[in-house]
């Protein structure tokens, strides 16, 4: 039993090893949805599908809040957006032309 504990606990330490380098250092890396501002640039939403385009919400103060049609990629937002998230109850959650806005 005892050798069996050694060999799971070898295992989780080289997993535990083989974490982002960004993640040691405790730099943040860009994911998927809302990424807020930093170092002065505008927030900005990143859609990881490659084969759709969809509509979030974004939040904004102190101007109101809004629809915004987004394909795959990065889409820089206005300054003052303070979140976005995808909205599946919008319009069906996708649309045609990323771009577009709705209210």
């Amino acid at each position: 039993m005892l050798g069996l504990a050694a060999v799971a606990l070898a295992g989780a330490l080289a997993f535990s090893a083989a974490a982002p380098a960004g993640a040691a250092t405790g730099q943040r890396i860009n994911g998927c949805g809302w990424n807020g501002r930093s170092s002065g640039k505008h927030p900005f939403y990143e859609h990881c599908a490659t084969n759709t385009n969809v509509w979030i919400q974004v939040k904004r103060f102190p101007r109101g809040n809004y629809h915004r049609c987004v394909g795959p990629g990065k889409t820089v937002l206005d300054i003052d957006a303070t979140g976005a998230w995808y909205d599946s109850g919008y319009r069906g959650g996708l649309c045609k032309h990323p771009g577009d806005t709705g209210s």
